[in-house]
């Protein structure tokens, strides 16, 4: 998506220098024809990073960093297209990520990156999630600090509570734990190409139809659960969400039999492991029956239920990890193909697990 008004650019870069880090990196995703790159340049001295995925703007470039020099440093790439590197570099340990983030490549998972771009659909967010999830410590980006322009339903389907619980999918209940968010302003969708029509049939809002949300989505400086224990909370939604009516109880006592007991007197088991056990800075549960369902719960209480599972000791003699173990493989070789992520296929790929 390209921006082709520079009003609207230079209404997106003011709002956004309100809120950017002067100590990150910038980089810009898919400039196009260079606005916001030159209301930045306008007003930073810092070096701004330009990923563009089509040779057909480089002339513009050629003729910015004619002006601005150094602080231009400009690739010809589809950052945005990063996740399938990633895939790659894992299958055949090549370099690709090193080489796509050149000097940006950090080992210090704490250094914040901004980003700024317009994001047709939500391969890049799925990316940045899987990342943070299975590739926790080794991930060359940092800590990401996006600024992007975005389709409302993409946002709602991530951020809003009520789509949570009627489809109880894993994608924005990851989301919602690794990432801070917020809307920043509205933008009219009609100042970017290529121009599209939802051929939704369903009511939609008027503002999702005419306008973007411009959204900052932050990385969490704190993780919701220990690095190593990230993959287990990733299949723990996976296997345990699928619906609203599932019951808290019978489904954990699948995994661990008798466990209710514990959850339903509010006590754990002598020998539990305090570093995986809830503290005091998780949401408490609500008195739980064996009638209790998941969609009862809110998504930190779901959080809090993963931390008692995993912190039994019951819990590493039971078939979870080497069920969560052999889904993986499925998982990581699974590539979407070059179109735009619908939320249907989001949706299905979701509930696709092994039981």
């Amino acid at each position: 998506m390209y921006l082709i008004n520079r009003k609207t650019a230079v209404d997106m870069s003011q709002t956004i220098f309100k809120y950017l880090d002067k100590d990150a990196p910038v980089i810009e995703v898919n400039p196009g024809f260079g606005y916001i790159t030159e209301e930045f340049l306008k007003h930073r001295k810092t070096p701004i990073y330009l990923y563009e995925n089509f040779h057909y703007f480089k002339e513009v470039f050629n003729d910015i960093k004619i002006k601005y020099k150094e602080q231009v440093k400009y690739k010809n790439a589809d950052f945005f297209g990063m996740w399938k590197l990633a895939f790659q570099d894992k299958m055949d340990q090549g370099n690709r990520i090193p080489e796509l983030l050149g000097e940006l490549a950090t080992t210090d998972n704490g250094r914040l990156i901004s980003i700024i771009g317009a994001m047709p659909s939500l391969s890049f967010v799925r990316h940045l999630i899987n990342t943070i999830v299975f590739h926790n410590t080794t991930s060359q980006l940092g800590r990401p600090d996006l600024y992007i322009a975005m389709s409302g339903s993409n946002y709602e389907f991530l951020t809003d509570s009520s789509i949570m619980l009627s489809k109880h999918k894993s994608l924005p209940a990851l989301f919602q734990l690794l990432f801070d968010f917020k809307v920043l302003m509205r933008v009219p969708k009609n100042h970017f190409l290529p121009w599209t029509y939802s051929t939704n049939t369903a009511k939609g809002s008027v503002l999702d139809e005419y306008c973007l949300n411009v959204v900052r989505i932050t990385q969490k400086e704190t993780l919701p659960c220990a690095p190593n224990n990230l993959p287990l909370l990733w299949y723990f939604f996976k296997r345990h969400t699928f619906s609203k009516s599932t019951r808290v109880i019978p489904m954990l006592e699948q995994w661990i039999p008798g466990c209710g007991v514990w959850l339903i007197t509010g006590q754990d088991p002598p020998e539990t492991d305090m570093l995986r056990a809830p503290t005091s800075d998780d949401a408490a549960l609500p008195h739980m029956t064996i009638f209790t369902e998941f969609g009862d719960l809110t998504l930190k209480q779901k959080l809090t239920v993963f931390k008692r599972f995993i912190s039994w000791p019951e819990f590493e003699h039971c078939p979870f990890r080497t069920t969560m173990e052999n889904n993986l493989p499925k998982f990581a070789t699974h590539i979407a193909d070059e179109k735009d992520v619908q939320l249907d296929e989001i949706e299905n790929s979701d509930s696709d697990i092994e039981t």
